[in-house]
């Protein structure tokens, strides 16, 4: 679980007795005096995906990828994760790993938790993917220091420390969909404190405004059917990155501030558009490190303060249940320890504490009316350890943690005086237990396993949210849950002339009173407990590295099972799951001046409502980009094409429910229910990088 960039101060004699040299270059190794020096050869910040028992997916951040990409592209790419989007690029996407939902999902920058304990279901298209070196995705087992424990997982994004110089990009296309990005990072060793410095601006606007084929919701009937276009649905959004290190890497102070500012329209349902709603977000994180290493030890403390305000705005009733003009404010900040230590040759102890305190207010802009502050206070306790044997083959990594939530600042009904439900004003504490193994007989061959119990509050939202279609409900309880995975890796030796990687992986997820969304008949969602839920599921990958050629392929396959005692929802498939998933990217590259790269993704099984009437059309969609790179001072010049095929809709059996029905109806491609994607999208991009020799 642990990195082992650590520098430690070995005992007398160590030296001799050095662990090996993975002969797949993951790690090296060298002896200066008496400190044994274990680095990862990219950067020092870079998880090795051979060297932990957690099942992640590390995915760099560079020329590989389409400047049409986002985050939540790159994310959905990874096997086990599904990306839920509501329309096009820009539009409000959210990931769920391994069948959770998309609260369930922690997203974290740079250590720092956007989204605490689930918090919220983070749209990922507010996050500037080009800020970012690498994104790692945690399917399950997360590490310790991170203080994080989700149902279903971690995504890290990580600014990095590997690239330097100076890029610009300016793109521009379908939908008038625009996006200019400066990237800069200095590093300057010739002072007395080294100082590194990156800053990153992006800029995305979008009018949004796509053909869809809308079915009026009325699936039996097809004369009213007709092709039109997505109003409402502008985007723009401006995200700014700046981050300052200073001294070397054993005593090294990080201070991280990060803005955002989103304007935005909320085209509602297909069948329901609307024209007025909007929404507008401004969040702002402040965050500072401090990294220490001497002798046998390493300290990392971070200390962060998360802002994030929401204003809605719908006065003229066009959706839920009333006219609304609201502004929610969420604040979350905190700190965190986290010390490791050598103990002997063969153990790497660890604690981490983390603490924070959540708020979260409303106010009410047609009545100038404030509702009380609400606050939780949080507290994540954690002792772990890496036991190494076998010379190093096998790492057992035991985590003993647990979970203190005090929700008695909670108070009372935002707006009412009746008190919170006594199963949400408790004080939680629960254990959160976890255990991974790491088996690797030979370095290029990897297997492993982990189980671990995990729990998630009901958030604010779900609590007192009074949004749009959204309504909360104050009698939740908490989610429980408990995962386990086996799988294993493989990577190809530094020698043989193909680099790449292999992986399979088995997966089992159970939740007790899982939270999901109900919509009621004036389409107003609302959540509520269900008994109990499990998931289970294959996932595959395969990437290869050839000397004109790169390819990757996920596959994931989901068998999930609704435990309701109720009998309508008893045994079905729970919503929002596909049961398959496949993705394909190749790519032709030649001498770094030319790149055609193409990708194929695949969706097929996948339910909205818990009843399993709905079933969402199957799709494949296609993409492709050319990109020719002249050198010098020339830009790069790509041409991006998103769903080359045009596919907004599907043919389908009319009903699911009824086997000898062979009447087949045309049904709109969608990703969430009642709301559709795009059709063709082309950008055109310019980017220009200078890097120093």
């Amino acid at each position: 679980m642990h990195p082992w960039w650590l520098v430690w101060a070995c005992a007398p004699g160590a030296a001799a007795d050095s662990p090996p040299e993975d002969s797949d270059g993951a790690e090296t190794e060298a002896v200066v005096g008496r400190e044994l020096v274990v680095r990862d050869r990219s950067t020092a910040e870079a998880t090795d995906p051979q060297a932990t028992s957690a099942a992640v997916t590390v995915i760099e951040v560079d020329a590989s990828l389409a400047a049409s990409s986002d985050v939540s592209t790159v994310v959905d790419s990874a096997s086990g994760t599904t990306v839920q989007r509501l329309g096009g690029l820009g539009d409000w996407s959210g990931v769920s790993i391994r069948g959770s939902t998309l609260r369930q999902v922690q997203v974290v920058l740079d250590g720092i938790p956007l989204n605490p304990d689930g918090a919220s279901a983070v749209n990922l298209s507010e996050l500037p993917l080009f800020a970012f070196e690498r994104v790692e995705i945690f399917r399950g087992n997360a590490p310790p220091e991170l203080a994080a424990s989700p149902i279903g997982g971690v995504v890290h994004l990580r600014t990095g420390e590997g690239r330097h110089g100076t890029s610009a990009a300016v793109s521009h296309g379908s939908l008038d969909t625009s996006r200019v990005t400066a990237m800069t990072r200095q590093t300057s060793t010739d002072t007395r404190i080294p100082v590194d410095v990156l800053a990153v601006a992006d800029l995305f606007s979008t009018e949004g405004d796509f053909a869809y084929y809308d079915d009026n919701g009325t699936t039996y009937n097809l004369f009213d059917d007709q092709r039109t276009t997505r109003e409402n649905n502008d985007k723009r959004q401006l995200n700014t990155h700046l981050r300052l290190r200073l001294g070397p890497a054993d005593t090294r102070l990080t201070l991280l501030t990060a803005y955002l500012s989103r304007s935005e329209g909320l085209p509602g349902h297909a069948n329901n558009p609307t024209r007025d709603v909007s929404l507008h977000t401004g969040r702002s994180l402040t965050a500072a490190s401090f990294e220490l290493q001497r002798g046998l030890s390493k300290l990392e403390t971070r200390t962060w303060l998360l802002v994030r305000g929401d204003t809605y705005d719908d006065r003229a009733g066009e959706v839920g249940t009333g006219n609304q003009h609201n502004e929610d404010q969420f604040t979350s900040g905190g700190g965190l320890v986290h010390w490791q230590r050598l103990m002997g040759r063969h153990v790497v102890g660890g604690f981490t504490l983390g603490a924070r305190q959540d708020r979260f207010g409303t106010t009410d802009l047609l009545t100038e009316r404030e509702s009380n502050t609400t606050r939780r206070l949080a507290v994540t306790p954690a002792i772990d350890a890496d036991i190494r044997l076998w010379q190093d083959r096998v790492t057992l990594s035991p985590v003993v943690g647990a979970q203190l939530i005090d929700n008695r600042a909670l108070g009372t009904v935002p707006f009412e005086r009746t008190p919170i439900a006594p199963e949400a004003s408790d004080t939680l504490v629960a254990p959160t237990p976890r255990f991974g193994a790491l088996v690797r007989p030979i370095p290029p061959v990897a297997f492993k396993a982990n189980v671990g119990t995990y729990v998630r509050p009901p958030d604010f939202t779900e609590l007192f949210g009074d949004r749009g279609a959204i309504i909360g409900n104050t009698d939740l309880k908490p989610e429980r849950g408990t995962q386990w995975d086996v799988g294993a890796r493989a990577v190809a030796p530094s020698a043989w002339p193909v680099h790449g990687s292999v992986e399979i992986g088995h997966y089992w997820n159970a939740v007790d009173d899982l939270i999901v969304m109900v919509q009621n008949s004036q389409r107003t969602s609302v959540p509520v407990n269900l008994d109990q839920g499990w998931i289970q599921g294959v996932e595959a990958a395969l990437t290869l590295q050839l000397p004109f050629v790169e390819t990757q392929s996920n596959l994931t396959r989901n068998t999930s099972v609704n435990l309701s005692g109720e009998r309508q929802y008893a045994n079905n498939q729970l919503p929002r799951i596909p049961t398959w998933e496949l993705y394909q990217r190749t790519a032709l590259v030649w001498a770094d001046r030319v790149r055609l790269g193409h990708t194929w993704s695949y969706t097929d099984g996948n339910y909205w409502d818990r009843t399993n009437y709905y079933l969402a059309a199957p799709r494949a969609f296609h993409g492709a980009f050319l990109r020719v790179s002249p050198g010098g001072a020339w830009p790069s010049v790509e041409v991006d094409g998103l769903n080359l095929t045009d596919r907004i809709v599907e043919v389908v059996p009319r009903n699911v429910l009824d086997p000898s029905d062979g009447a087949r109806v045309v049904r709109p491609t969608t990703d969430f229910v009642g709301y559709p994607l795009p059709g063709r999208t082309v950008l055109v991009t310019l980017r220009w990088e200078q890097v120093p020799d």
